[in-house]
């Protein structure tokens, strides 16, 4: 990438708080091939040096009609929901990119809307960062200290998922920001019985369809899948990932799946995905 700025690159990642040690215990060994994914990714990012980190959960308080993108200086966030509240993360938000992706929308009219914080009916003071945020952030802060932006997905159609990856790039491009976008989310959670959604025999057919589509990089297969299978899937993390194509689109990839499971019924990927040209 040239000075100008732009997206670098990007990556899936799963958020189950399992992956914290100190809330996963035991378990954390049950997704051994995540955790070394997840240091073998920050690891990559070490190298590649990103300015600043994009980062979309899908459990950040949502508007219907609209995304939101933080605006606070300081963004931060505990597992207390998980019982650990002294596992806490703060980091600085990239406020001028913030504030020049909120131009952007504006002059295309695009539902993008500034949230100052988190607090009051949706968090309490201080939890400004989503559990969908912190797992990742988790491992990645072990490996390099990024500045983030922190948007949300919303209940609109996928293509619009795509413009706000459109959005981000245009907004890198504009500042000259090396960023880097991490779409946060978890593939079906429907894999086993006894899974948290419940089994569905077609949860296996999602996440395969999802993990080839991450091996190619041919995000545009995503169009394949009919609602059926993603309302059978039982996913949360596909309009991050149509958010992800957006921010890559037009260019060539260098794409890989560093790891995939599923032994608690909902699956896990690790892919990152970089440009090429």
């Amino acid at each position: 990438m040239n000075a100008a700025g732009g997206i670098l690159g990007g990556c899936i990642v799963p958020h189950p708080p399992l992956l914290v040690p100190d809330i996963g215990g035991k378990d954390v060994e049950r997704v051994r091939a995540t955790q070394e994914a997840m240091r073998n990714l920050g690891n990559r990012l070490a190298e590649l040096r990103p300015e600043v980190l994009v980062m979309i959960s899908p459990h950040t308080p949502i508007f219907r009609d609209a995304f939101t993108v933080k605006t606070a200086p300081a963004l931060e966030g505990s597992f207390a929901s998980f019982g650990r509240p002294q596992v806490r993360i703060s980091k600085r938000n990239d406020v001028d990119l913030v504030a020049t992706m909120v131009k952007g929308a504006g002059e295309e009219r695009f539902p993008l809307v500034p949230v100052e914080s988190s607090t009051g009916r949706w968090y309490e003071r201080g939890e400004d960062l989503d559990h969908g945020l912190l797992v990742p952030l988790y491992y990645l802060d072990q490996y390099l200290e990024t500045p983030i932006v922190s948007l949300s997905i919303a209940g609109l159609d996928y293509e619009s998922h795509v413009r706000l990856g459109r959005l981000v790039a245009e907004a890198c491009r504009r500042l000259g920001r090396q960023a880097f976008f991490v779409a946060s989310g978890d593939l079906s959670h429907r894999l086993i019985k006894g899974a948290p959604a419940g089994y569905h025999p077609r949860g296996q057919e999602f996440d395969e369809h999802i993990v080839e589509i991450a091996k190619s990089g041919d995000f545009s297969r995503l169009h394949e899948m009919g609602e059926d299978l993603v309302e059978a899937a039982g996913e949360c993390g596909l309009r991050s990932i149509y958010a992800l194509w957006g921010a890559l689109r037009n260019g060539a990839l260098q794409n890989q799946v560093l790891s995939y499971e599923g032994p608690f019924g909902v699956g896990y990927m690790v892919s990152m995905h970089l440009r090429a040209d």
